[in-house]
This record gives C-alpha cells, sequence and structure tokens, in this order.
C-alpha cells in the first residue's frame, strides 16, 4: 500500500533539508516516533501544520502535494541574503567588506519604514545623504515598536525596539537605573571615552597594559587604573559577561594586568554611541515619519512602582 502523498512529502523535504527525525521532532515539541509515524502513514493534529510548512519554507498545500512548492517570504530573502554572501566572500573573503550584504539589509530595513505608509505598494531606493545634505532620519513608532533609521552617510544606523501591549518593557529600564547612570557616568568623562575608544582599537586578542593606554591617550596612569577598575565593576553583574577583558602576563618576573574587550560587545557599544549621538544631534528633519502611538513612552504609575 502506498505512503499518503503528506507522508511522501514530509520525508522528502526532511531528506532535502538533510535533518533528523530527532531535529525535527525537537522543533515542532514532538516526539521522534510521531514524527516516524507521519512519515509512514498517519498525519499530525492540524495546529502543527503551519509550523511545518514554515520550517521547510513551503506552503501547507503543498505539503499535500497541491500546488507548487511556494517559498515563503522568509525563506525567500534567507537565500537571497545567503547568495549575496558567497558573492561577497568569494570577492572579498572572510573579513573582506561586505558591501554588498550590506546595502540588501539597508534596503530590507527601508521597506520596513515605508510599508506602514498607508496605500504605499510601491518600493523605491532609500536616500543616501552625503555631508553637504542636511542630516535626516526616517521613523516608525506605535503602541507596539519603534523603528528608526538614519539616513546620512556618517550616520547610517538603524534600530528596532519592541515594548508589546500588556508587557513592561521601557519601564525596566529605569528599575536599575543606578546600573545605567553609572556607566553613563563614566562616558561624561571625556579621558574614560578616550581610554575605552583605545581599547576597542585593538584587534581580536590583542591586549595592552596600563603603561602603553596611558601613553597613547595622555591620561595618567592612575586614571588609567581607576577607570579600568570602575568599568569592570560596572557592567557584567548579573550575567558574569563582562565588554571588558583583564588577562595577566609577565613582564620580566613580575605580572602585570592587561586589558582588552570581548569583541562579542563591540557592536553594542558601537550601537549606544551612534543612538547617543543622534539623540544630542538630532536630524535636521524626517524623509518619512509615521506616529501612531496613543500611550505615553512610559507607564507613570508602573514607573513610580518600579523606582521606589
Amino acid at each position: 500500500m502506498n505512503k499518503p502523498v503528506f507522508s511522501q512529502t514530509l520525508q522528502a523535504l526532511r531528506k532535502e533539508k538533510k535533518v533528523t527525525q530527532e531535529q525535527f521532532a525537537e522543533y515542532l515539541g514532538v516526539s521522534a516516533q510521531a514524527v516516524s509515524k507521519w512519515e509512514n502513514g498517519s498525519f499530525p493534529e492540524s495546529d502543527l501544520l503551519p509550523k511545518i510548512a514554515d520550517y521547510y519554507g513551503v506552503s501547507v498545500d503543498y505539503l499535500y502535494g497541491r500546488g507548487g512548492k511556494d517559498k515563503s517570504v522568509e525563506q525567500t530573502v534567507l537565500e537571497k541574503l545567503q547568495d549575496i554572501y558567497d558573492e561577497d566572500l568569494k570577492d572579498h573573503g572572510h573579513h573582506g567588506a561586505h558591501n554588498m550584504l550590506l546595502d540588501f539589509i539597508r534596503r530590507l530595513h527601508w521597506t520596513a519604514q515605508i510599508a506602514p505608509w498607508k496605500g504605499n505598494r510601491t518600493y523605491y531606493d532609500p536616500p543616501y545623504l552625503g555631508d553637504d545634505n542636511p542630516k535626516a532620519a526616517a521613523v516608525y513608532y506605535d503602541d507596539q515598536f519603534c523603528s528608526y533609521m538614519g539616513l546620512s552617510q556618517n550616520s547610517d544606523f538603524q534600530f528596532f525596539v519592541s515594548n508589546p501591549i500588556g508587557k513592561q518593557g521601557f519601564e525596566n529600564l529605569f528599575k536599575n537605573s543606578a546600573d545605567l547612570c553609572g556607566l553613563f557616568k563614566i562616558l561624561s568623562d571625556k579621558d574614560a571615552v578616550a581610554i575605552i575608544g583605545y581599547l576597542y582599537s585593538l584587534s581580536a586578542g590583542e591586549y595592552a597594559g596600563v603603561k602603553t593606554i596611558s601613553k597613547a591617550v595622555g591620561v595618567s596612569e592612575d586614571k588609567v587604573e581607576k577607570t579600568l577598575k570602575t568599568l569592570f565593576d560596572q557592567t557584567g553583574k548579573n550575567s558574569g559577561n563582562k565588554p571588558f577583558v583583564c588577562v595577566k602576563v609577565l613582564i620580566g618576573e613580575k605580572e602585570e594586568n592587561a586589558y582588552g574587550v570581548h569583541e562579542v560587545f563591540g557592536g553594542l557599544f558601537m550601537a549606544l554611541m551612534l543612538a547617543a549621538n543622534e539623540y544630542v544631534n538630532p536630524p535636521s528633519g524626517f524623509n518619512m515619519m509615521i506616529g501612531n502611538r496613543n500611550r505615553s513612552w512610559l507607564d507613570r504609575e508602573v514607573l513610580k512602582n518600579k523606582t521606589k
């Protein structure tokens, strides 16, 4: 007796994706035995079908042999990104400038920026303003999220933050405001910013001692040491992961500290500085601004309770 089309299709898709029954089962939150039964003639519960289709990047109809193998938008975008990355990799290597990838990601974000514009169903490329143009940005915000995109060449960044209705998100930033104030206090010191900047100028796996840092940034050794200690005390309190790294080195028979940065947090720090710069030096205007927010950015009562 022949297997149902569904069973044949499911097995073919799994083998095409090169995953085991166990891996597929883990994704769905079911047992490997359940997957085995589906591939041999039984059927899953109906509420699992969309999740199965999304996993393989096909439509539910395709699972039953109806229609072509339609890919989801996400799968199409993923494959496009992989193609661009492979092309960049071939031209520039692993550590090259992925200009094509950057441009495509930027256009994807721009697409998300202009999509909420009611009635607009026509894509157009984002502006990329030079130094001779007034600084501009594109913003979309409502009760659930905010999306911001700098449009100037010297301020080319994007961010997306969400605060779903019924959840406390932004208010939590003020719950432990003492920690944030501690970091901002460090960043309010020009010498401290110079020290951090020097640390981020080091290559991966490269470290510098206090004397080297002091000479490079023109700050006393005492202040360098004090600043670094404050940075270590102020960051990574809860997770144990610290943006800054300290290693012991031997100079002759004397042991000294040498400092560097955790590469993972570099982009986060640059985003912090970019956002701060955008706040201190806001755009002259907005190429596009859509505001559909009815709520205040912070709930006063929740905020009051959190900051007591």
